[in-house]
């Protein structure tokens, strides 16, 4: 029993590790992109400077003084390339928030399969890109940096883990009203 025990574990180890050696998505995946894409990933300094070019590392505090510019604000945190049925294109995401007047901050929990986003970059989805800045919080391992991102960007004071309640944050001048998994 031990031995196909540990002959699962030995499979599932090898299925998860890319081609650079490393698990895919246990961490932010930041080593595992060309330098090409590394020069594309800047830290956010100017929210009113940003373009479709770079990616812009930020952390919830930096977020939520820019929300507050905003009658009406989405966040939507997500991962590269998810297939799970709450993840729609991001044009889906910028139609909505357009359709209902918000301003939309599209945020990515790491960089793994990045270009799997990048693809949907056209004249069409023309917002700019976030990514959650690890170092900010310590930590390159994902659910670590991105449960203390999402606490801070619902003013939770709770650093651990907290109940899930979506990846899309409703924002009224500054204020959350709403978490869902999915557009309303």
């Amino acid at each position: 029993m031990k031995t196909l025990l540990y002959a699962f574990l030995g499979f599932f180890t090898v299925s998860c590790i890319s081609i650079s050696g490393s698990i895919s998505g246990l961490t932010d995946d930041y080593g595992s992109l060309k330098d090409q894409l590394k020069n594309r990933i800047i830290p956010a300094t100017d929210f009113a400077k940003t373009d479709t070019l770079h990616i812009y590392k930020v952390n919830a505090n930096q977020l939520k003084t820019e929300l507050n510019k905003y009658p009406k604000a989405m966040v939507y945190v997500f991962t590269n390339g998810c297939k799970s049925n709450y993840c729609l294109p991001m044009s889906a995401y910028q139609d909505f928030s357009e359709q209902n007047n918000y301003k939309l901050f599209l945020v990515m929990n790491g960089f793994g399969m990045v270009n799997e986003t990048l693809k949907q970059r056209s004249e069409i989805f023309t917002e700019p890109l976030f990514a959650i800045d690890g170092n900010h919080y310590g930590s390159k391992i994902r659910t670590n940096y991105t449960t203390k991102f999402e606490n801070e960007l619902r003013g939770f004071e709770q650093k651990g883990k907290s109940k899930y309640e979506g990846n899309l944050f409703f924002f009224e001048n500054g204020k959350l009203v709403k978490t869902t998994h999915d557009l309303p």
